[in-house]
């Protein structure tokens, strides 16, 4: 019996570590993609690389396919790069672990948020100290708000409602539900998937915004 109970707290602290590592991989996502991106972004930015790009005889839609790709492979390295972390961390238990899925869908997710919001801000920002002020903004204060940095179980109840409208919330409800359970019931799995779906509905959202600002900006360029 004293040796079940032993194994049992060694699972529980493996587990413990797995949601800390998780937990904070939003402001590795949020800080890294939005300083990287929104220097690159700056770059381009400038007066003559905007008319060589433009007299270029590559498209327009062409030259936002190809900046997305390159957004898209950057922030896949970084993701190959928190995933390994973790399995370097914790091996065989987390490779084995039955919500590996569950943990990379919802790192996933996260990663096109980050990246559709960095696009974002890398198209607004004007230069560097806009764009360290904006960085730190959203990267610490959505991380604040929404359970990363302090656990949602301290967070006053006022501010959880407020964080709801933000996305890095709905990736720590998920990654919470994934802390506590192994199995889940059909209520739960639902409440799983409505994370997800939020996740995915906000970075489709900065997205199309992110589209439709540098369109309206190269035009009144």
């Amino acid at each position: 019996a004293c040796q079940r109970h032993v194994l049992a707290a060694l699972r529980g602290l493996y587990a413990l570590r797995d949601i800390y590592y998780f937990r904070y991989v939003p402001y590795l996502f949020l800080a890294v993609l939005s300083y990287s991106m929104g220097y690159v972004l700056l770059a381009f930015q400038k007066e003559d690389i905007l008319k060589r790009m433009r007299a270029s005889a590559v498209s327009l839609r062409r030259q936002n396919m190809e900046g997305l790709l390159a957004m898209f492979m950057l922030g896949a390295v970084l993701w190959l790069i928190s995933v390994a972390g973790v399995c370097v961390l914790f091996g065989k238990e987390f490779l084995t672990s039955p919500l590996i899925g569950y943990y990379i869908l919802n790192t996933a997710l996260m990663l096109g948020i980050a990246l559709s919001l960095s696009y974002l801000v890398g198209i607004f920002v004007k230069n560097s100290n806009m764009l360290s002020g904006v960085s730190n903004l959203l990267s610490l204060g959505m991380c604040f708000l929404c359970g990363t940095f302090v656990p949602m179980n301290v967070i006053n109840k006022g501010v959880l409602k407020v964080a709801q409208f933000l996305p890095v919330y709905w990736y720590e409800v998920a990654n919470n539900l994934l802390k506590s359970h192994n199995t889940f019931s059909g209520t739960q799995i639902r409440t799983l998937y409505t994370c997800y779906g939020i996740q995915l509905l906000f970075a489709l959202a900065f997205l199309s915004l992110a589209l439709i600002a540098g369109r309206m900006r190269r035009q009144t360029a």
